[in-house]
């Protein structure tokens, strides 16, 4: 089974990931291979549909990314991905980009495949993105479940947190997140470091 390489997967303030953040590719890009990037982007034949919409990343007020995957049949991607091309100038792999001038940004016919497990492949993705700096280092930590983050939330008590984002259960570290997207790491053990303050995610720590 051939699989596909993935483009155009996010990192989610929801559920913080180890996913790039569009914000840290934006790039100028020539208009002739923008266009024909979003043409190609947008003129893939769709693989499956989700019942959730994607959202802009940008908070560019755009609600209804679309909610489907497109294929040409080597690479696979939301149907949002045109937009932030197109409208924030994020940049894709080199390779793909040259994929898609080789073939004047025509989808060659091909067979679409069934949907099945192990048939994306996110890895080339993520080697990539890394290597532009736009990933960040969420190693050792982890989305809480209901019953830690429960447990947590006895414990911050004097805290108007909207959400725990993350947590460490190493050194008992959290990471909580407030309404108007501020973030602060916190050390419940006794005695620990004071609580670090970030303006958003854009001050994490970025992976290399």
């Amino acid at each position: 089974m051939s699989r596909l390489e993935v483009l155009g997967w996010w990192f989610n303030e929801r559920a913080p990931n180890g996913l790039p953040r569009p914000q840290l590719l934006v790039a100028p890009c020539l208009p002739r291979e923008r266009d024909a990037v979003v043409i190609y982007l947008r003129a893939a034949p769709m693989l499956v549909t989700y019942e959730e919409p994607s959202w802009c990343r940008f908070a560019c007020g755009e609600r209804d990314m679309g909610r489907r995957d497109l294929t040409d049949g080597i690479y696979v991607w939301p149907d949002g991905l045109a937009h932030y091309v197109e409208r924030h100038d994020v940049r894709l792999p080199e390779r793909f980009v040259a994929h898609v001038l080789t073939r004047n940004s025509v989808i060659a016919p091909f067979a679409l495949p069934e949907e099945s497990f192990g048939l994306y492949d996110n890895k080339p993705w993520l080697t990539w993105a890394r290597a532009q700096g736009a990933c960040l280092d969420l190693d050792d930590w982890d989305i809480p479940t209901h019953d830690i983050a429960r447990r947590i939330d006895k414990e911050l008590t004097d805290v108007d947190h909207e959400s725990i984002a993350l947590c460490r259960g190493d050194t008992r570290q959290v990471v909580l997140a407030f309404a108007d997207g501020s973030l602060e790491v916190r050390q419940l053990r006794p005695g620990g470091h004071a609580p670090r303050r970030l303006v958003g995610w854009h001050e994490w720590p970025i992976a290399h």
